[in-house]
């Protein structure tokens, strides 16, 4: 159900990413140059916050991307922000700070776990160093690999468990109508948004793969490396600046097909959201509206019987003469 929803939303969001990817990826990078060169700064002062400050900020370029794509999905949906773009730039800190923490942590998990199935090994062998290598190409092989599908699912996993939480980031509020709350329903839809994950992933190499194919089956491969040559003749100064469309075009296709990668990302958050929000009103009480009590007016004192003037005359004669 949500792969049926999700693809179609996808090339809505592709499109609108499309056209503002120049301006995203301009602003992307003078994000992160002034990002890093403020943690060159605070480092002056303080060594260990000059990496923090570096780390969260390439982390955060990473996520910022989703937030914008989620948002151009849930604007296609009809669901207007409650927030401005510029508030978009701290759930990246946060989100981006947790996904590179997690990856971080699970890539040394992996790695540590793999030197100490090898390790032992090799250092009881009595060999060349030569042999030595040859050993240990052959035993890191098949735990390099286990530890390279460990950490993709393990980045897969993180970033299906945010999706939901980063669409409700992205328009700062939550499906149920209330204000933002970070990570409120972490790993919702996780299934379905694992899945979808590894798919936008799988997807985009398979698609990389096919163009690198194509280019060595049509014979431009050898026309791309005389390109790539020239582009860095000119980078050094010993050759004339120009256009190098082939490089130009390969790089707007594998740009692209990386837009749409994320943007698939980017549907499966926003159909998760929908669907917490419909479940979110389906529960909502249905509150009659009940009519306000009419207020009594007060009750108007009944006035006596009025008295003649000789019955008022004789009546303050008679008070007189009690008074005396």
């Amino acid at each position: 159900m949500l792969f049926s929803q999700a693809i179609p939303l996808s090339f809505s969001i592709f499109w609108r990413l499309a056209m503002v990817l120049p301006v995203m990826l301009i602003g992307l990078t003078l994000y992160v140059v002034i990002g890093l060169l403020l943690g060159f700064l605070i480092g002056l002062m303080i060594p260990a916050l000059s990496f923090i400050v570096a780390f969260l900020i390439v982390a955060s370029s990473t996520v910022i991307p989703v937030l914008l794509g989620t948002r151009f999905g849930l604007q296609a949906m009809d669901i207007r922000p409650s927030n401005r773009v510029r508030g978009l730039v701290l759930p990246a800190i946060v989100y981006g700070a947790v996904q590179g923490v997690g990856m971080t942590a699970i890539f040394g998990l992996m790695a540590a776990f793999s030197a100490a199935l090898v390790s032992p090994e090799l250092l009881n062998l009595n060999q060349t160093t030569e042999q030595a290598l040859g050993y240990m190409e052959t035993a890191w092989a098949i735990p390099a690999a286990l530890a390279l599908i460990a950490v993709f699912l393990s980045i897969c996993s993180i970033r299906a468990s945010l999706l939901v939480p980063i669409a409700s980031a992205s328009i700062g509020r939550d499906p149920d109508g209330l204000t933002y709350t970070p990570f409120r329903h972490f790993r919702a839809s996780f299934g379905p948004l694992f899945a979808l994950t590894v798919t936008s992933y799988v997807g985009a190499i398979i698609l990389y793969s096919c163009i690198i194919i194509l280019t060595i089956v049509s014979g431009m491969a050898q026309t791309l490396v005389a390109d790539v040559q020239e582009f860095a003749n000119m980078t050094k100064g010993t050759a004339p600046l120009r256009p190098i469309w082939s490089l130009v075009i390969l790089w707007v296709v594998y740009a692209l097909i990386g837009v749409w990668a994320f943007s698939l990302q980017c549907a499966g958050g926003v159909v998760g959201y929908l669907d917490l929000k419909t479940k979110a009103e389906t529960k909502a009480p249905l509150m009659p509206t009940q009519p306000k009590p009419q207020q009594t007016p007060p009750p108007v004192a009944k006035s006596g019987p009025k008295l003649s003037s000789n019955e008022l005359r004789a009546l303050r004669k008679s008070r007189q003469a009690t008074e005396a």
